[in-house]
């Protein structure tokens, strides 16, 4: 992750800024070098500390072939978001298994208890839907790891996994731990397992860059050297927010918001919020946002413009403690955050149904953003405010 295009400045400013005496860090021995060589510019004792395996991973050499040969435990990987439910659907279609569903689009908490009821006994969600997001920070009872397939669209191109990218996700089978003596690691088609078996024994290309995001002083420096350069010269991504009446430190803010600029709900979210803060001081979330009736998602395209709401909501409460004099309605994007998402998972059967889960106490997210910025047909829609 040190290295990745998009993200990887948030684990370099991490490791270079967390305010502790001591930090430790797990990943692939391939970063160590890395590492080391940064660490080495701000005099910091590095230690390293290697650890093997604690419980054996076996790669199969059958592929499942079909969802009748699912097992209890096992976890099937795809990246697709029409793939999960399809792949839900045939499994449970065949009557012996319920499936719990984790992918990186979900709300973290609803990942969270997707999980957590996956690993739960006493439920009868005993098979696992998931995308390579199952290798980041969740702990799963899993048999055997099922790559649907060896490629993934990667933003840009369709391609096949990388050699980390196969060991992270094939490792969680049978994490230490789990209620499982082996775990198994095979994939759906056989054409698929000589890429799966070289990259399990193959060693990760060593690190050689880390993502950096210039820090707020370094953007100043360069400003007061550059003062004709408007901040869309300064950071590329700042062309939203570039002409927009705001500080510099504001600016670059917006900038480091967590907002999928790919996602043209949660870019026109990140737009109408500074705008709204740029000409009045504060940003209400009642202006853009209003909760009424009930309404359960019923289809997957409707699940993806509420994972984009979703999105908004979280970018409201990310900005409202940054801009705690502007962004004053946390609470309430706080309250409204993941309800229809998992009840769109409960309809799915993606969630069990205790008599104790009321609807009735929850607020929705109907009639959602304002008219002037989401009248449109964002996603393919038919022209209905979102």
């Amino acid at each position: 992750m040190l290295g990745c295009k998009t993200r990887g400045f948030a684990f370099t400013r991490a490791l270079l800024g967390i305010a502790a005496d001591e930090l430790h860090l797990y990943g692939d021995a391939a970063a160590v070098p890395l590492i080391q060589e940064m660490l080495k510019v701000t005099d910091d004792n590095v230690e390293v500390q290697p650890y093997g395996r604690l419980s054996p991973l076996v790669p199969l050499e059958v592929p499942l072939g079909s969802f009748s040969n699912i097992k209890t435990g096992d976890c099937v990987v795809t990246f697709s978001r029409q793939q999960f439910y399809k792949f839900k659907k045939q499994i449970q279609d065949g009557g012996k298994h319920l499936c719990s569903v984790v992918y990186g689009s979900l709300p973290p908490e609803t990942r969270t208890r997707q999980a957590m009821m996956f690993n739960d006994e006493t439920i009868e969600f005993d098979v696992l839907v998931a995308s390579d997001a199952i290798g980041m920070g969740l702990n799963l009872n899993i048999l055997r790891i099922i790559f649907s397939t060896m490629k993934k669209f990667d933003g840009v191109e369709m391609r096949e996994l990388t050699v980390p990218e196969i060991k992270q996700i094939a490792g969680r089978a049978d994490r230490y731990g789990s209620k499982f003596p082996v775990g198994g690691v095979t994939c759906l088609r056989a054409d698929d397992l000589p890429l799966l078996h070289s990259s399990l024994t193959a060693p990760s290309p060593v690190l050689e860059r880390a993502g950096l995001l210039p820090s707020f002083d370094l953007l100043y420096m360069y400003s007061c050297l550059h003062p004709n350069s408007g901040f869309y010269q300064i950071l590329k991504v700042a062309a939203l927010v570039d002409q927009l009446p705001l500080g510099l430190h504001e600016k670059y803010l917006f900038c480091l918001s967590p907002v999928d600029m790919d996602d043209e709900i949660s870019a026109q979210g990140l737009t109408q919020f500074a705008e709204n803060c740029a000409k009045k001081g504060i940003v209400w979330l009642r202006e853009i946002f209003t909760p009424g009736t009930h309404q359960v998602p019923n289809t997957h395209s409707k699940m993806k413009e509420f994972e984009s709401i979703h999105q908004v909501l979280d970018l409201y409460i990310w900005l409202s403690f940054r801009f705690e004099d502007s962004f004053l309605d946390h609470e309430l994007a706080s309250s409204q955050k993941a309800t229809l998402i998992e009840d769109f998972l409960e309809r799915l059967g993606c969630w069990p149904k205790p008599n104790a889960r009321k609807l009735s106490t929850r607020s929705s997210l109907n009639s959602v953003f304002s008219k002037d910025t989401y009248k449109r047909r964002a996603l393919g829609g038919s022209g209905r405010e979102l």
